[in-house]
Formats: C-alpha cells, structure tokens, sequence
C-alpha cells in the first residue's frame, strides 16, 4: 500500500490510527519522526529511510466554560488537529499525499464535535474511525493505479500524435519525392528526344 500508515490527533493525543509496519521498522521509525514535528502553519515533511512523513495541523477555535471564583467565565481553546501519513514515495507522490490527507481533513470535519473526538484519550476514536481511516488509505492506492494510468495514457497519446505527424510529414515527402521523380522522368525523355536529334 502506498500510504502505510496514517492517524489522526487532537492536542497531541492520537484518536485514530491505521496501519502496518514494514519488516524493518522503517514505517515506526517515520512515523514517530513525523509526530516528534512541532507543528507550523504549513506542511510538515519529514525523510526516513525509503519512507516519507507528512503532516498537516488544523487550528480550532472552541469555547469553553470555566469555573472560578467570581462565577462562571467564558474562555477560548484552541484546539490544534494533526493529520499524518506515512507513504512511499516510489508509489505515490507527495502531491497524493497531501490530497489523502486534505481529504482526511473533511471526512472527519463532522465527527470533531463528537465527545470522544474533543475530549477523549488515546485511541478513543479507534474503532469507529481506524476501518474508515484503512478504507481511505486503500482508495488512495487506487487513485494512485488511475493516476498511473491516466499518466500512461497520455503519454501513449502524445506519441500517437507524434506518429500521426511523423506519417503526415512522411506522406508530404513522399508527394515531393513522386513530383521530383516524375519531373527527372519528364527531363529524361526530353534529354533522351533531344540526344537522338544531336546523333
């Protein structure tokens, strides 16, 4: 599989998680260097072995009431969302990667609000969401096989379009071959006339 790991955290607790490591721990490995990332506005990105980490960070504003002693004060959280993958870059680029985890992104836009998606610990949206998260890393692979088809196709496009204008320009050749051909025939017989005269 080309994405062979992914998980999703909230605050640095990871929610779900899908995945197998390869026989060298090379997966393990990039997946711990990619959660070791502190989190920046953009795409993380992490090299590891013959593995690529990716890793993308949303920030949720999310009111909260607090208890204190002057009553009840309305506070702000935010609430920081991390969407990682592990994939081989030799089977899927990192253009896909990122449209894995984009897609990520919204597929769990209405299960943030869940209570155990908001405030629960470690794994504690595992078995509903690690299936859905497998099932995504499938698709991804075989996005990856259209991909590399399509790519395929176009090429075998271009060189048909190549063909058919190296055949045109041949047949055009072969058009001025025939003219000059018959031209040569036409001076050989008037040379031919004209040397029976000279005799």
């Amino acid at each position: 599989m080309p994405i062979s790991w992914s998980s999703v955290s909230r605050d640095g607790i990871i929610l779900a998680e899908a995945g197998q490591d390869d026989k060298d721990g090379g997966v393990v490995k990039a997946a711990q260097k990619i959660s070791s990332v502190k989190p920046t506005a953009g795409w993380e990105k992490v090299k590891s072995g013959k593995h690529r980490g990716l890793k993308f960070h949303l920030h949720e504003l999310a009111n909260t009431e607090l208890d204190g002693n002057y009553g009840e004060e309305n506070s702000v959280k935010i609430l920081l969302w991390t969407f990682s993958c592990v994939y081989d870059p030799n089977e899927l680029s990192e253009d896909y990667a990122k449209a894995f985890l984009t897609k990520i992104v919204y597929v769990t836009e209405p299960l943030r609000g869940m209570p155990w998606w908001r405030d629960g610990g470690l794994l504690s949206a595992q078995p509903s969401f690690a299936p859905t998260l497998l099932q995504q890393m499938e698709n991804i692979e075989q996005l990856g096989q259209l991909a590399t088809l399509n790519q395929h196709l176009s090429e075998t496009k271009e060189i048909m379009a190549t063909n058919i204008e190296n055949i045109l320009e041949r047949g055009e050749a072969i058009e001025e071959l025939e003219d000059q051909a018959s031209k040569l025939d036409e001076m050989s017989k008037v040379f031919k006339t004209k040397a029976k005269q000279v005799r």
